[in-house]
């Protein structure tokens, strides 16, 4: 992908900033409106008489369209419409659909709600990260996507303390409808601030010089497979978190609900530092002359590994070292959503880059549906014994955790698919290539 020039760069470059500060509140967003059904478990179970398996059910319906809504856009919207556009729609169903919830006690208007949600959610991190690239050039575009993904750390952090503050005081409901007017506060802003960047595909520069790759080429590739399975690996931890960490630590290991939200701001305190260090050190090592193998393929796999024995050794200690455990498991995976979006946008052109971004890193949100089902059902079986049903279930996901992590090292080779990539865009078109390109 050709760069703009240094005059384009520079002039865009106050308004990158603000279009990433935006895009950073949107996650920030986007993660208060996960937060704030796991933090209503508790009491909202007891009032509608929910028990775990048919709370893991209902919240795993929130990822039931999650998947499908965000392959669907990132395969026939993404490119043709402007990302200042998309989002702004994104974050208006986000609000739609926590006021029903604050005016009604059904559990169907509950269901109904939490799965248009994840609809309007599942496009949202990769469309965002899509809009992140089209303000900065390829080799720094790590650091921009950790701000991104500070996001999620930062909805975390302050929604742990702020809804578990609202909620019992005001009861769970509330806490939806303060999530709902939030999003509203957002659209107006972005309404004003957004905008496609001079590294987006329409510009002059991309239209000109990328050539879009045949579709048995692009996603054949080991590269591409490899991020595929570390992100699908990642996800599972990642999408569970907001529905299962907080029951999990009340329940699971014993903590008192107060407690439960002032130790998940903990946890996403200690994310903060991890992604924008880890962002900046690849970054840095990258320009130092690093490979994109060490630098993401690499680093992918050990956040990975990482995670999952972390996973492992909380369930077998207390105290401390415990909760430092539960804190690498959960905060660590999201470092692969840095790595993964960089590695895909410096391999594929920019006319397909958007749209491989937001279809892997929708549809890999898919092992979440299964996780937050899967882990309910595994809870479940234990009976009354919940610390033992938690145990066993996060077990299992280090399990997956570690899976990914092999993938990771075993496929993620960039700079071999740059060469391949370029040895292909090289050869002639026939017109039966044309018409089987991903677009």
């Amino acid at each position: 992908m050709t760069t703009p020039t240094d005059t384009t760069s520079g002039s865009a470059g106050g308004r990158a900033i603000a279009v990433l500060v935006m895009l950073f509140l949107f996650q920030t967003l986007n993660f208060f409106d996960k937060l704030v059904f796991g933090l209503s478990a508790v009491p909202m179970m007891k009032e509608l008489g929910l028990t775990p398996k048919d709370f893991g059910l209902i919240g795993s319906s929130f990822f039931l369209l999650f998947s499908l809504s965000g392959m669907a856009v990132g395969m026939f919207v993404v490119g043709r419409f402007p990302v200042k556009w998309l989002l702004l729609i994104m974050a208006g169903i986000w609000s739609a659909t926590q006021l029903p919830i604050f005016f009604s006690g059904s559990i169907a208007v509950l269901v109904i709600c939490r799965i248009i949600l994840g609809a309007g959610e599942g496009p949202g991190l990769p469309t965002a990260l899509h809009a992140c690239y089209n303000w900065f050039p390829q080799d720094k575009r790590s650091v921009p996507s950790a701000v991104v993904l500070q996001g999620i750390s930062v909805g975390l952090l302050a929604g742990g303390p702020i809804l578990t503050y609202v909620i019992v005081n005001y009861g769970w409901r509330t806490g939806f409808l303060f999530c709902g007017l939030l999003g509203l506060a957002w659209m107006l802003g972005w309404f004003f601030v957004g905008g496609e960047g001079p590294y987006s595909a329409q510009a002059p520069q991309a239209m000109a010089s990328d050539k879009a790759l045949p579709a048995r080429v692009l996603w054949g590739d080991a590269t591409v497979i490899g991020v595929i399975i570390m992100s699908t690996a990642s996800y599972w931890i990642v999408g569970m978190s907001a529905t299962w960490l907080p029951p999990f630590l009340q329940l699971g290991l014993g903590y008192k609900q107060v407690e439960v939200g002032w130790i998940i701001s903990g946890i996403y305190l200690f994310q903060s530092p991890l992604l924008l260090g880890g962002s900046w050190l690849t970054q840095y090592l990258q320009r130092r002359g690093f490979s994109l193998r060490a630098c993401l393929g690499h680093a992918s796999g050990l956040a990975l590994l990482a995670a999952g024995c972390a996973l492992l050794l909380s369930i077998v200690t207390t105290g401390p070292l415990q909760l430092a455990c539960v804190a690498i498991a959960f905060a660590a995976p999201s470092l692969t959503t840095i790595f993964g979006p960089v590695a895909l946008g410096a391999i594929a052109p920019a006319v397909q880059r958007g749209r491989l971004i937001v279809v892997i890193y929708s549809g890999n949100a898919a092992s979440a549906l299964v996780s937050n089902a899967l882990t309910g059902w595994i809870v479940g079986e234990a009976g009354g014994n919940a610390p033992l049903g938690y145990a066993h279930a996060m077990t299992f996901t280090a399990g997956v955790l570690i899976v990914g992590a092999l993938s990771a090292f075993a496929l993620i080779f960039p700079e071999r698919t740059i060469a391949r990539f370029a040895r292909n865009a090289q050869q002639p078109t026939s017109p039966s290539a044309v018409a089987a390109v991903s677009t």
